[in-house]
């Protein structure tokens, strides 16, 4: 099978949960034989230097990079107030890429091009004019409910309305183009119902992430380890600042008082400088690190207080193959079929996640119980390679359809 990936930033270095859920396929397609090619935007906010690029993008087919000026530019932001369109896809149109992918489609017969998400959306016509390939599109989101949630919680009169002003543009776009694919690959079954209500009328199928748990060695707690909390995620993403922000403002201050020695590390891309001065009693702010898997082996509890945002936290179902206790809250578990209290802690409020701590620092067997529970969790639901063998199976019966 021969299938062509378009993504909107090049899926590297594997540090946040963007990276890792496009990684996922292309190594995964890779593995199980397909002739796989990928068109990658290397946007001005994600740069990437493509001669520091892992063995892996060698066994690609094809591997294409276009430059895209993505930045959040005053003047422009300002003018598309008037224009009507979503300011968030306008960002990703571009002549050079849409030039590139006709190339690539001209010259090659695809049987599947994939979209890594809604910012491909605009190049469908291009694909529809120049090729048979059947499109799908990987949603890891329905994307305009994260902006709901950022807009309803928004306090700055003018940040709400600006920002409700992107969620309706966004949610139009998405709307109107929710019937332009071929098939769907909602990545959880709460999307998948979403999608249905929606009004989505094009086959839908199912695809969790799935981990390669070969490679991901078991990093469970120890005792007499020291207990530690840590936060790992794209820090440009807002749902993320947002959950750090609600960490070190309503849970840290009390967890300092009741558990003094307990430390916080905070990690991950595009840490805004407001992090680093901080200086905040055993809060230990790192930025982005170079090797996430050995960052997390020592530390003990993933916290992911999540607030808004939506589809599956992937770096929740990293953590849990690697064996470590998460808590988190209703948003960050969602998509993930998980037990509170078996597989995972569950906290909504302040207090909770207080409690939860509270309680995991008391009981360090628990910690390790927990952490064995999300491993076996992640084998027996999770597995990367039958959920691609799946996937795969299913694009042969549309691509033959």
């Amino acid at each position: 099978m021969k299938i062509l990936q378009l993504t909107n930033r090049i899926p590297y270095p594997l540090n946040d949960g963007g990276n890792i859920g496009v990684h996922y396929y292309t190594e995964g397609y890779l593995d199980a034989g397909v002739l796989l090619s990928m068109l990658a935007m290397n946007t001005t906010r994600h740069w990437v230097d493509t001669g520091k690029l892992p063995a892996l993008y060698r066994r690609l087919q094809r591997f294409e990079v276009i430059k895209v000026d993505n930045r959040v530019r005053p003047l422009d932001a300002f003018l598309n107030l008037f224009s009507g369109k979503s300011y968030n896809i306008t960002r990703f149109i571009s002549a050079d890429f849409e030039k590139a992918l006709i190339r690539l489609l001209k010259e090659a017969d695809y049987d599947i091009v994939q979209l890594e998400g809604l910012y491909l959306v605009p190049y469908i016509p291009v694909i529809r004019k120049n090729s048979k390939a059947k499109i799908s599109i990987r949603q890891h989101n329905i994307e305009y409910r994260i902006w709901e949630r950022l807009a309803a919680r928004a306090t700055n009169p003018l940040k709400k309305w600006y920002l409700s002003l992107l969620t309706r543009r966004l949610k139009r776009f998405e709307l109107q183009h929710i019937n332009d694919y071929d098939i769907v690959l909602p990545i959880s079954r709460k999307d998948e119902d979403d999608y249905k209500k929606l009004g989505c009328r094009v086959p839908l199928f199912l695809h969790p992430f799935g981990i390669d748990i070969s490679n991901l060695p078991f990093y469970g707690y120890k005792p007499p380890q020291d207990i530690s909390l840590y936060h790992i995620g794209a820090m440009d993403w807002l749902p993320n600042q947002e959950s750090v922000d609600w960490l070190l403002e309503q849970v840290m201050p009390v967890l300092r008082k009741e558990l003094p020695r307990l430390k916080l590390y905070l990690a991950g891309r595009n840490m805004p400088d407001r992090y680093f001065q901080l200086n905040m009693e055993n809060v230990i702010v790192l930025g982005e690190v170079p090797d996430a898997l050995a960052f997390e082996c020592d530390k003990s509890i993933l916290v992911v207080p999540l607030l808004s945002g939506g589809g599956v936290r992937i770096k929740i179902f990293q953590a849990m193959a690697m064996g470590k206790m998460i808590i988190t809250t209703s948003v960050g578990v969602e998509g993930i079929e998980a037990e509170n209290g078996r597989h995972i802690l569950l906290a909504d409020t302040a207090a909770d996640f207080v409690a939860a701590v509270r309680r995991a620092v008391n009981d360090p067997p628990l910690i390790a119980a927990i952490g064995q529970e999300a491993r076996r969790l992640i084998e027996e639901q999770y597995d990367r390679q039958k959920l691609i063998a799946g996937l795969l199976e299913r694009y042969s019966r549309l691509i033959t359809a």
